[in-house]
């Protein structure tokens, strides 16, 4: 009788293991697919940049920008929005390109990237900008508005630029190509300033003075070309077009090394 009791036992306890093991098994797919979610989802990370532009000549009136231009590790990385500090009081603007990286497979290495950090409008003084944790840094220095009144907040009347692109022409110089709309039949080019500050080339197209002049609202497509500058260093470099609507339009195009 004693054995049968024992012998009851022990299958009870069988049983009771085999149904326990077949929940727990049963449990598993739910809680492989949990980890494979939660695995699946992107995570933000801190990107380095190769090139830092900060252009000049803005005033405390001006929206500052600052590019950064550098490759994503790979295919799995998608640029998301930098972090931006600013201390004024010290004179500091502190930059992290960040980035959101999947899971893989991660198929393409190194991609492009070119990105327009807005740093908003400052008070004048001399600011030094940093990424890269500090060990990429350039100087920013911003004057006081000195706009005359007559053309708003800037010294000068810009054309409506929409866009810029920069290739070599048949001679093989680097060209500019600003494009944008009139958006009256008054509106022409004076001139196109290039300034040129390192492998920062800032083009300001200028248009004629028509004040007090009617003018019949047309709006009509330009495509201006512009020679940039014969001593453009290797690598790198930003052009940097003032437009009428305050929104600088960029574009980062590189120099073949001359042999």
């Amino acid at each position: 009788m004693i054995r049968s009791n024992r012998k009851i036992a022990a299958l009870l306890s069988i049983i009771a293991f085999i149904a326990f093991a077949a929940k727990a098994s049963a449990g598993l797919p739910e809680l492989t697919a949990a980890r494979r979610a939660l695995s699946d989802r992107p995570e933000l990370v801190t990107v380095d940049v190769v090139d830092m532009f900060v252009p000049n000549g803005f005033d405390s009136n001006d929206e500052i920008i600052v590019v950064l231009d550098g490759y994503l590790p790979n295919s799995c990385y998608r640029l998301t929005r930098p972090e931006v500090k600013v201390n004024a009081a010290k004179g500091e603007i502190k930059i992290t390109q960040m980035a959101r990286r999947f899971p893989g497979p991660c198929i393409v290495p190194l991609v492009p990237f070119s990105n327009v950090v807005h740093i908003g409008a400052l008070d004048a003084g001399s600011f030094e900008i940093s990424t890269n944790n500090g060990m990429l840094t350039a100087k920013l220095t911003v004057e006081n508005d000195t706009a005359s009144g007559n053309f708003g907040p800037d010294d000068h009347l810009y054309a409506p630029v929409d866009n810029v692109f920069v290739a070599k022409n048949s001679d093989g110089q680097y060209e500019a190509t600003i494009q944008g709309r009139f958006t009256n039949d008054c509106m022409e080019f004076n001139e196109v300033r290039v300034l040129q500050n390192g492998r920062v080339i800032e083009l300001l197209p200028i248009l004629n003075d028509h004040t007090g002049e009617t003018c019949q609202q047309s709006e009509k497509p330009f495509s201006k070309k512009v020679l940039m500058p014969d001593n453009l260093l290797t690598g790198r470099n930003l052009v940097h077009v003032r437009s009428l609507n305050g929104n600088a339009i960029n574009f980062v195009f590189s120099v073949a090394a001359s042999f």
